[in-house]
């Protein structure tokens, strides 16, 4: 490592923690990117399938929080890769190993789409159900797939991951 060998170690370590203090990695759907056909956003998609809502009968079926989780260690080891260039001094290569981080944590992220309980049967293959805001009847449109989150691939699609601090 630089640091031992540069004769100055405190400052080197200063200016590493200052790096790594200022470039955060984060994974998910940014509010102001998440735009789409309809009336709701990816941002506010992912928020009602993460957590569900009952109102209108739909399970929560998380998908960010549990693909980042599932590659922890991979993610671990990428953020360790980016301390020790930080202590090196190289910089490029910490956020190199930061932008690796956040690429496996949408790889998770993604990977959790499709997974998880199959659709309801109304959901597959449509047909005419009573909203349960208004009470009014209303027809749904069958997606005919039973995998969960995956209709048109936009929800999937806007996963990504962000360095802040740049």
């Amino acid at each position: 490592m630089r640091i031992t060998e540069s004769g100055d170690g405190l400052k080197d370590i200063q200016k590493a923690v200052e790096f790594l203090r200022n470039n955060k990695v984060y994974v998910g759907i940014p509010q102001e990117t998440s735009h789409r056909s309809g009336q709701l956003s990816n941002a506010e998609l992912a928020y009602i399938h993460s957590n569900g809502s009952p109102k209108m009968h739909i399970p929560p079926r998380p998908f960010l929080e549990p693909g980042v989780e599932q590659k922890k260690e991979a993610i671990a080891e990428e953020m360790r890769a980016a301390v020790i260039a930080a202590c090196d001094g190289d910089l490029g290569e910490a956020l190199a190993h930061l932008d690796a981080a956040g690429q496996e944590g949408e790889n998770g992220a993604k990977a959790m789409f499709g997974t998880g309980a199959p659709n309801a049967p109304i959901t597959i293959h449509g047909g005419w159900m009573r909203n349960p805001v208004s009470g009014k009847p209303v027809y749904v449109k069958g997606k005919g797939s039973t995998a969960p989150l995956i209709d048109t691939g936009e929800l999937r699609k806007s996963v990504t991951h962000v360095i802040k601090g740049r």
